[in-house]
């Protein structure tokens, strides 16, 4: 038995009490029902909480996660699971009518072991209204996000968890077990069979006795042999062959047990309410826990979320896996300049992050707009100091005019630009050699600076850029940036990601003095 057995700790705080999102029955109903430990994430004040949000003609998009701290593995999966929901939502927008999805993150365990996020999304349109709910655990001795099947011991343990759950609704709601509703349905049945077969004892499939055979998606499975569930890759096939099971929705009760959420619909006895909490008592829940199980019901019960963050985790950066999702790079050129502040105000509305390749003799003559783009979240970038051939100095003279300019943002944002874009992109050895930063080039020019066409700038934006691209632009023309709504609107309607240069490529892949186009992939 793990050492954090049900014994130590069943007993929830009063300050737990009232960060708890109640369960859907009044404490007198006769209806058997659970209180589940959620955590809203404004609860939890120690956490950076990012937003995005994305209201258009034809639909809104909205979700939040916690920032656990740049690159921190839960973070980066959360906020990357979201974007691809985002993605496919958008892509599948109706001719008419304004959707919307709401995706939204809760906590539900947080200790220096193990971290649990409930992670929602509701779809409106129009009357209809859909949600989904799953749970993603961070284990911190190997700093591994896994799913909710990792938290039981074995898959015998997760088909007797139907089985308490099947109990629940026979017993609780006087459910005839062919009524029981998905997985749960179907692993009662089995049983019921098993019981009902030749030479069988009563109650030999029960919840208390040998588990039965594994579920029907377990059957079909190429490989039959059982599943490691502390090893992550089985712990996530384990979940794809579960999938639709009320466990995916899984919290701990302040009671010590399980809170199984199910839809209303799915269980007409429980009346007029949002959802169903099923309990699984703490005694029947005791012996189907991993080790990660009993570390989460811990972190559950502990009064308050108790994750280690210090102020170097509290910085947002880099947390969405481009390698995943539609993500392009817009890049502007040659400023700042007079109309670099309405572009900013474009990119506000679509949550949108740009890199500015900015020329260092402007920074100077520009300084409050450098400070409003880096403190919006975009990306510096050097262009030079006053937009030289590089390519035609010598390799002192390179370095001497790159760190100029780092100099110059630095005076402002109190860092250097992480990536160098040479005028006219040109550049040989000498000068790659001579620079301590990645070299970014394009894949779509969209030849704004020549062509000065607001809709065909627009136009060759939409038509060419790919997941992946680093799109050419230049903001000192204010031709390019009224094409900018257009090409937002656009690429946003497509599912499409606005990322950083180093968000789309990853910094640790950009080496100094190496070039680069674009990251699409294939």
């Amino acid at each position: 038995m793990p050492a954090t057995s049900i014994s130590r700790k069943l007993a929830v705080t009063a300050a737990l009490g009232l960060l708890l999102v109640p369960g859907c029955h009044a404490a007198e109903q006769a209806l058997p029902y659970a209180e589940a430990v959620r955590i809203p994430l404004d609860a939890w004040p120690a956490v950076q909480v990012g937003t995005r949000s994305v209201a258009t003609d034809t639909g809104t998009v909205t979700y939040r996660y916690p920032i656990l701290g740049p690159d921190h593995p839960l973070t980066t999966e959360i906020h990357t699971s979201m974007a691809e929901r985002q993605t496919a939502f958008l892509e599948d927008l109706p001719a008419n009518g304004t959707p919307e999805l709401l995706q939204d993150a809760t906590v539900l365990a947080a200790s220096p072991h193990v971290v649990g996020v409930r992670i929602t999304e509701t779809v409106r349109a129009g009357v209809n209204e859909t949600f989904h709910a799953r749970t993603l655990w961070y284990d911190t001795r190997d700093d591994t996000v896994l799913p909710w099947t990792s938290l039981f011991r074995d898959e015998a343990a997760i088909e007797r968890a139907h089985l308490a759950v099947a109990d629940v609704l026979e017993d609780g709601y006087d459910m005839p077990t062919e009524q029981l509703p998905g997985l749960v349905g179907e692993v009662a049945l089995r049983a019921a069979r098993q019981q009902e077969a030749p030479g069988s004892e009563p109650g030999e499939a029960g919840a208390g006795s040998p588990p039965p055979p594994t579920a029907s998606a377990r059957d079909t499975a190429e490989d039959t042999g059982p599943l490691d569930l502390t090893d992550p890759e089985q712990a996530l096939r384990a979940a794809e062959l579960w999938e639709g099971s009320p466990l995916a929705d899984l919290a701990f009760s302040t009671a010590g047990g399980l809170a199984v959420r199910m839809e209303p619909g799915e269980v007409p006895a429980a009346g007029r309410v949002s959802e169903v909490l099923l309990p699984v008592q703490p005694e029947d829940a005791e012996d189907l826990l991993s080790e990660l199980g009993y570390q989460a019901r811990e972190a559950a019960l502990s009064g308050e979320p108790d994750f280690p963050l210090d102020g170097e985790l509290s910085a947002e950066g880099d947390s969405l896996d481009c390698s995943r999702l539609k993500c392009v790079a817009l890049t502007f050129d040659d400023g700042p300049g007079q109309d670099t502040e309405r572009l900013l105000d474009m990119l506000a509305e679509y949550d949108a992050r740009a890199t500015f390749y900015v020329l260092g003799s402007l920074v100077d003559e520009f300084p409050g707009i450098v400070e409003r783009t880096h403190a919006e979240g975009h990306e510096m970038g050097n262009h030079s100091w006053k937009h030289d051939d590089l390519a035609g100095k010598s390799e002192a003279g390179v370095a001497d005019d790159i760190t100029r300019t780092n100099e110059a943002v630095r005076a402002i944002t109190g860092s250097d630009p992480l990536t160098i874009r040479p005028p006219y992109g040109s550049l040989n050895g000498t000068v790659r050699k001579a620079v301590d930063q990645p070299l970014i080039l394009w894949d779509v020019d969209t030849m704004d600076w020549q062509s000065r066409d607001t809709a065909k700038v627009a136009e060759h934006a939409l038509t060419h850029t790919e997941a992946g691209s680093v799109v050419l632009f230049h903001d000192i023309h204010p031709s390019t940036v009224d094409a900018v709504p257009k090409v937002l609107e656009g690429l946003h309607r497509q599912g499409y990601h606005f990322v950083t240069v180093t968000d789309l490529f990853g910094l640790e892949a950009l080496a100094p003095g190496d070039v680069f186009t674009d990251a699409r992939l294939g």
